[in-house]
């Protein structure tokens, strides 16, 4: 035999022998360790974790960022590494004595607490950062999730991050966690468009159609609550990720398995331009640091909304982290300011003598008014027994002196030869008593009386009112804007737009831009040039006539047409009738780009009131290239933004 056939024959004795032992285990585990590990198995289950997606950007037509994301470190410890401890100070606190059950389970739920709390006023002195244990917060986290990490110490500066991550480690059972915390690096620059955020509570989840499914737990998120934020929650918020955590009978951590990867949610481009609505919230305040109000700006001809100001503002940021109730129910008082209530479109008012430009297109269109007529004015009129002043005065009027002098006796004289069901029918046509559209849910519609409202019971003087815009008449600021935009534009009356396009992430194509559609027109006004074009002089004489009521807004070489408006309300404040003042304007008065409202509610009128805040705002306008186009600016767009969304 050789020498070789020696070694073949230990090596398969070793080989069989290995195969053996392999045998026997496996019987073992299988066969007599089966009840074992069945009731070890039975004691365990898992539990499924939401885990938020990242949240989609908000950002202006050029790339502006006005919301996003940004990192928040907390420090979170670890329950299941803390079990020897609370056996410990279990035993200490007991010292030997005898106790009862319940005596023992309430001596257990102390040395609990006292561990705990012991640790984390260790981390806190190692922070810097001072931080109480609740107990009550402390023993519903214990008794239903302490398979995940509870939350100790959140928001932590820079300089706090680094002392734990310098001094942590000796820490046992504390870990650093960074989350996604929403951030408006704008401060209140277009809070009332962008909204704001609460935590999100809802535990059974409405996700997509593609995940329909009811979680043990959700790491803590938030959802929108007013705005952008809220109308297109759904597409910002993304597709949230999922993990399962095994736990066993004592509902501690064993493992974790991430088995559902989040999606982030699109980024939203807006049609603001951050220059022009800085500017507008700028011009609103320098009329007054506490003033009520709210300006729109449009594009005449593409029915974008460039700005969309609202005074007085909040600080979405605030909402981004636990708000106090001290600050939080000012805000909603309804006697005080209200900074959450958007009055720019959910705000109704009575136009005043705004609402003369449709009685005067109406007048012009219906044959009714010959604009070079003249109206002999008495300084009031007679409605039925009712007299009305007149502030213009008395005199001769033809159209364009009664507008820029804002006659109220010239406008109600022809509004009464119109008849209400012309004024109707007209203000239809301009959708008033309509929502635009702009944001639905979050938009009022105003009121203007309809052929079936008439119907109940109409008198000449509610024509009358009607006339002047005062009594059963409510618009909102975004509706005069639009109304506006279409007299300046040549009769194109437009479902205003707020949204420029939609960026997401494909997992091939990378990022991938969709523009939303352009800003839809509900109806040509079928009226003549000729009358239009006598509407706009009059307007351009409201502001460069020296005894125009607009002329507080005028700038030189950049004609400005408009039209101020004055509505004495029912609403009184120290014994006084509130007035809601306007000027409703656009410009250049031939080549019409912007279309410009302005609305103080309790100011003195809308020449005193709104044409100076006009004029600060054209001051900027009139320096400004032409509105940036969202692709063309899009280009130019540093990534670098994407890299801060979490």
């Amino acid at each position: 035999m050789k020498q070789s056939d020696h070694s073949l024959i230990w090596l398969g004795a070793f080989l069989l022998f290995m195969l053996m032992l392999i045998l026997v285990r496996l019987w073992y585990v299988q066969v007599i360790s089966f009840e074992k590990y069945e009731r070890y198995r039975e004691v365990q289950s898992h539990r499924s974790v939401r885990i938020p997606a990242p949240r989609g950007m908000i950002l202006d037509r050029g790339g502006q960022v006005l919301a996003e994301n940004q990192p928040a470190f907390n420090i979170v410890m670890y329950l299941d590494q803390f079990r020897d401890d609370f056996r410990d100070t279990y035993s200490k606190l007991k010292a030997g004595r005898r106790l009862t059950t319940a005596q023992s389970l309430t001596l257990q739920r102390d040395a609990r607490f006292l561990a705990v709390s012991n640790a984390v006023y260790a981390a806190s002195k190692v922070v810097g950062k001072p931080s109480r244990l609740i107990r009550e917060r402390f023993e519903e986290h214990y008794a239903k999730r302490r398979y995940v990490a509870m939350p100790i110490l959140e928001n932590l500066s820079r300089e706090q991050m680094a002392r734990f991550m310098e001094q942590g480690s000796r820490l046992k059972g504390f870990d650093l966690e960074v989350r996604a915390s929403r951030s408006y690096p704008q401060g209140t620059l277009a809070a009332h468009v962008l909204g704001y955020m609460r935590p999100r509570s809802r535990q059974a989840s409405e996700e997509g159609s593609e995940l329909q499914m009811t979680y043990d737990y959700e790491l803590p998120d938030f959802t929108g609550i007013s705005g952008v934020e809220r109308v297109f929650e759904t597409e910002l918020r993304g597709e949230p990720g999922a993990k399962s955590i095994l736990v066993n009978n004592l509902i501690y951590r064993e493992e974790e398995d991430a088995w559902l990867p989040s999606i982030p949610g699109k980024n939203l481009f807006l049609t603001l331009d951050s220059r022009i609505q800085q500017a507008a919230e700028k011009a609103l305040t320098h009329y007054d640091p506490q003033v009520k109000g709210a300006i729109v700006v449009m594009d005449c001809q593409t029915g974008d909304v460039l700005a969309l100001a609202s005074a007085p503002a909040f600080d979405p940021n605030l909402f981004a982290g636990h708000l106090p109730s001290s600050l939080y129910q000012p805000m909603i008082d309804p006697a005080g300011p209200k900074p959450l209530f958007n009055r720019a479109t959910h705000g109704q008012y009575q136009p005043g003598s705004t609402l003369k430009m449709i009685i005067g297109l109406a007048g012009l269109e219906e044959g009714l008014i010959d604009p070079v007529k003249t109206y002999q004015g008495e300084g009031y009129i007679m409605v039925g027994s009712r007299r009305i002043d007149d502030t213009a005065g008395a005199g001769l009027f033809d159209f364009e002196r009664a507008f820029y002098k804002s006659s109220n006796a010239y406008f109600i004289h022809y509004g009464l030869q119109l008849g209400i069901s012309q004024i109707v029918s007209w203000g239809e046509r301009f959708f008033l008593g309509q929502e635009t559209g702009l944001l639905p849910g979050q938009e009022a519609a105003g009121f203007f009386p309809s052929k079936a409202f008439v119907a109940r019971g109409w008198h000449p003087g509610d024509t009358a009112n009607l006339s002047i815009g005062q009594g059963k008449v409510d618009v909102t600021p975004i509706q005069m804007a639009v109304l506006t935009a279409a007299i300046a534009n040549g009769g194109k009356v437009f479902a205003p737009r707020l949204v420029a396009g939609w960026e997401s992430l494909d997992p091939i194509l990378g990022r991938q831009f969709k523009p939303a559609p352009a800003a839809s027109i509900r109806t040509q006004l079928q009226v003549s040039s000729a009358n239009l074009k006598i509407l706009q002089q009059a307007m351009l004489q409201d502001v460069e006539h020296p005894a125009g009521s607009g002329a507080p807004s005028r700038i030189p070489a950049y004609p400005i047409g408009g039209k101020t408006g004055t509505a004495e309300t029912g609403r009184r404040l120290d014994g006084r009738r509130i007035k809601e003042t306007w000027f409703a304007s656009y410009a250049p008065h031939d080549q019409p780009r912007y279309a410009v409202v302005v609305l103080v509610d309790d100011g003195i009128s809308g020449g005193t009131s709104c044409a100076p805040v006009a004029r600060k705002l054209y001051e900027t306008l009139k320096t400004l290239p032409q509105p940036a186009t969202i692709q063309a600016r899009r280009q130019a767009w540093s990534y670098h933004a994407h890299e801060r969304t979490l």
